[in-house]
Formats: C-alpha cells, structure tokens, sequence
C-alpha cells in the first residue's frame, strides 16, 4: 500500500520511487489503509472489526497525537482501548533508527523534481519482473482468480502490484518497523513538515494496536525503511483496514502468506473504487493539444461527451463501457522531460484507483503496463485472462 504527505498505504512505494514519480503536490492526509471498517466473511474479512459503513482507513486515522510521549501514550490508549502499560512497554523497546533518518532526508535543494517517465517506467517493466511475475501468476493461478472472482480486480493487476512492490516477495526489507514509526514520528527529519510526523504517528498507533490484538508482532516484524510490511507493502494502518485472511487460518502474514498477500491488495483496490470489468485506460484517440485536456488530479474530472466535444475518439474496433457514463475518466500526462516528450492516456476510474495505492501516475501507468505484458505472457501460453487494457 502510499502517499503525498500524505496519503499512505504505500508510502514506501512513493518515497521509493520519488526520484522519477509524477508527484501531486497537495499534501492531502488521506492515507488509504488502516483500522475500523469491517469486512464480511472468511475470505472478504479484513483483519480489524468496527461497524459496517463507518468511515475506513485514512479517513478513520487521521487524528491528532501529540508529539508529546505521555500524552501519546495516553490519546493511544483511549482511542484504541489498549492498557497504558502495554503501550508503554512497547515503546521502551523502541529506538531511533539513523539509517531512517538518513534515508527519509530529502535530498539536494529541495527544488523541484526531474520527471523521467522512460527511466521510471523500465525499472518495473523489465525482464526480471516480467520472468518472476509469470512465474508467481503460474504458482498462484488459484488464489489470482479467486481474488479477480471476488473482488473484480483482475489477476494481472494483483500480481502487478506485488512485482512493483517488492519483486514478488524478494525486497520486503529489514527495519524493525516499530523503530522505523518511531524514529519518523517523534524524529522526522523534516520538523517545518509536522504533518508528517503526525501521519506516522498515526501508523505507529495502529502498530501499536495490531501488536495489543495479536495481529502483528511490533517486536520482530520488518519492514520498509518507511514502514510498509510484507509483499505488499501495507502499512499498519492499511493492515488494519484492508488485510485479508486469504488462506482461512485465523491470521493475517503479508509476509509469509501468499494468499493473504493477494487477497488483501485485490480487497484494497475495491475498497478505494476499482470498477470490474473496465479498462485501466480507455481505447481513446486523443485531439491534438491534449496537454490542455490534463488536470493533474487523482480523480476522474470528464465525461466521454466532454471529451468528445474536445475532438477525441473511439479507438477502431474497440468497444464502449461504462467510462462512457458520468465523469468516468481523465487525460494524465506521462513527461519525460529528460527526453523531452509527453505521453497522454486517457484514464478511467480504475487507474485512479491504482493512485490510491501510490499518489502516482507514473507508478499507476507503470503497474497498468507491467499487469499488460504479464497477461500477453499468459494469453500466449493459451490461459483466457483479463487483459488490464
């Protein structure tokens, strides 16, 4: 799961691919994944219970904790009934990590950031990932289609996401996560930024309340040098909210298990407005100056008439859906100004939901295009797949 300063689930994935990512520059404190809605079921559950059609992660979160420690202790503890002492014990395990620091440090000037679609897009669509994500699909046929089944979110996307993430499961990292949301919430290294000490002092919170209900052990599980956990890459407050017991244990491992990892990111992505069945981009032609059709927004602001009226069209022998319905879509802008060139697409609601996993667009084309050619790989070895465009 991430963010602008901030919007999370996958904030690892934002800072990590920061140098290159069209970035929005609202600090918007939207995180996309943490703890009080409930899901139904053993496969659709997610791992926190609060009542149904109540607000859900970053919406739920997004609350003030001092920066003061007892008085965090104290507002922790009311807010997710957890005994004092616990928390307490916990955080007197917790040290600052300079790695961290270190590393959350911006660089350079400060000034503005080189958009390099091109650079960007070949560090995820590439051979190794393309190799290993084949791979991954063909061992977790199963679980892949039970999660598009389910969630309406096809295979390739899923499996997309955790090659981006973490190369299936092979970079999930190694900072204690308790250190690494302690270090950032009571030490970030950007104190004229308060808002983002407060965004992972709300990650730490839910930390601290998966470790009280024995969903996470805040003592030993690692992480991201930000603090996303497992092949995913979610934080605690996504693991709270959108987490699926995938395998039907009774647990929740991100880490270890496969399913869960899958089931969770499929639940995720509907959670936050994935569409079954439409494309992540729409078969349009653009007008020229399209330029002058991009918003720059992480919603979807047109209508097909609208953009018909502009001069766009229905590509040939492609088919309509329900983008055509409503303000359904959005022109986004991949630059590359290394290069000096501009690729526009026009983009539906699902691509937009992708951007809620990392504020984005290039990580959300980048995952569009990687799920494209691992479905090209399956429809040639003769499976019938849903092609994410």
């Amino acid at each position: 799961m991430r963010l602008t300063a901030i919007s999370q689930s996958n904030y690892t994935g934002f800072l990590l691919k920061r140098p290159f990512a069209l970035l929005v520059p609202a600090l918007l404190l939207s995180l996309a994944a943490c703890s009080s809605t409930s899901q139904t079921g053993n496969n659709g559950s997610a791992s926190s219970a609060g009542s149904s059609g109540g607000p859900a992660g970053w919406a739920a979160e997004n609350r003030t904790l001092s920066a003061n420690k007892n008085t965090f202790v104290a507002q922790v503890s009311e807010r997710h009934a957890i005994p004092r002492s616990h928390i307490e014990q916990l955080l007197a395990t917790a040290t600052v990590d300079d790695r961290v620091i270190r590393l959350m440090t911006p660089k350079g000037s400060g000034g503005r950031v080189t958009r390099a679609w091109q650079s960007y897009r070949s560090r995820f669509v590439e051979p190794i990932r393309l190799r290993k994500g084949t791979a991954f699909w063909n061992a977790n046929r199963q679980t892949l289609n039970r999660a598009e089944q389910t969630y309406g979110v096809p295979a390739a996307i899923v499996a997309a996401i955790i090659g981006v993430e973490t190369v299936y499961g092979e970079q999930t990292g190694s900072f204690r996560v308790l250190d690494t949301l302690y270090t950032l919430g009571f030490n970030h290294p950007e104190p004229n930024r308060p808002e983002k000490s407060q965004m992972f002092r709300n990650q730490l919170a839910a930390l601290l309340d998966l470790d009280y209900r024995d969903k996470v052990d805040a003592n030993s599980t690692t992480g991201s040098f930000a603090g996303a956990i497992g092949l995913p890459q979610f934080m605690p407050v996504s693991i709270e909210h959108y987490a699926v017991d995938g395998d039907n244990d009774g647990h929740i491992d991100l880490r270890n298990s496969t399913k869960d990892a899958i089931m969770s990111v499929a639940n995720y992505l509907a959670k936050h407005g994935w569409r079954a069945g439409e494309p992540v981009f729409a078969p349009v032609t653009l007008p020229a100056g399209a330029a002058s059709l991009v918003d720059g927004g992480l919603e979807p602001s047109m209508s097909w008439s609208q953009l018909q009226s502009r001069g766009a069209s229905l590509r040939a022998g492609s088919s309509g859906g329900h983008w055509q319905n409503g303000k359904e879509i959005g022109v986004i802008d991949l630059r590359d100004e290394v290069r000096g060139s501009n690729e526009y697409r026009t983009a539906t609601r699902n691509f937009f939901a992708i951007t809620k996993y990392n504020r984005s667009y290039f990580y959300a084309a980048s995952v569009a295009d990687l799920a494209y050619g691992l479905a090209s790989r399956q429809r040639s070895s003769g499976y019938q797949v849903t092609m994410p465009y």
